[in-house]
């Protein structure tokens, strides 16, 4: 897919993110444990914190949403979270796209020096995208309830400034 572009995400477009998860075990891999479902609008968007957060949706030439992402300043890195594709374009490289321009960004704005995420030790899809990208496991300094369900994992903000300025 050409032309891709992010874009801060805008509150009428949050009903084609909420779309994307249908039920709540769905929800709740990609929100965490204490995001509501079912949902509504007014809820969807508290339990994301937008716009608390920066919000990033993936855009193709027509606009249509196809990713979402967000980032947040997290241990003195660009933390990534809350990452997304489309169900009827996974597999297409969007979530490589998605989490280079989201990092880029976040590194950017944040002035880090590192990129961090979790995922879900059964999200195999997503460890083998975020391990190409450069990620690698890191041991997490602290507690959460459901860390034991998660892998913490960090990888050079500069791998992804070098990607962008070489294209």
């Amino acid at each position: 897919m050409e032309n891709l572009r992010l874009k801060p995400m805008e509150e009428r477009q949050f009903p084609t993110l909420m779309s994307w998860l249908p039920d709540r075990e769905q929800c709740q891999q990609w929100g965490g444990p204490d995001f509501r479902f079912p949902f509504e609008q007014r809820s969807f968007l508290e339990d994301c914190r937008w716009p608390e957060l920066p919000s990033y949706a993936l855009q193709d030439s027509s606009g249509d949403v196809l990713a979402f992402g967000q980032y947040y300043q997290h241990l003195g890195r660009c933390h990534l979270s809350r990452l997304i594709v489309t169900p009827n374009h996974r597999g297409a490289g969007l979530g490589r796209a998605l989490v280079a321009l989201l990092a880029q960004t976040g590194a950017i704005a944040l002035g880090a020096t590192e990129c961090s995420l979790f995922v879900l030790r059964t999200n195999l899809v997503a460890r083998n995208l975020y391990e190409k990208l450069g990620f690698v496991g890191a041991a997490y300094p602290g507690q959460r309830e459901w860390l034991e369900q998660c892998d913490f994992m960090i990888a050079p903000s500069k791998a992804f400034l070098q990607k962008q300025k070489t294209k």
